[in-house]
């Protein structure tokens, strides 16, 4: 993966937050930095779209965790 596990974490709190109230403009734009560093062609997708890729992001950053730790 291309993010630092710090962008992965705040890209994971961006997401939760998302799920319970709206982001700023600011928090949208640096979710979609976050989520375009990884996936690239994503860049002019919307941002329900881009919150449904970073959800899968996610969960594939915390599954490759699991399996390096084995």
């Amino acid at each position: 993966m291309n993010l630092t596990p710090q962008e992965a974490g705040r890209m994971e709190y961006l997401l939760g937050k998302s799920r319970l109230s709206y982001l700023t403009n600011k928090e949208e734009e640096e979710l979609r930095y976050l989520i375009t560093k990884e996936q690239p062609s994503a860049k002019d997708s919307s941002i329900d779209e881009l919150i449904k890729l970073g959800l899968i992001l996610v969960g594939l950053y915390f599954l490759s965790k699991a399996l390096s730790k084995k």
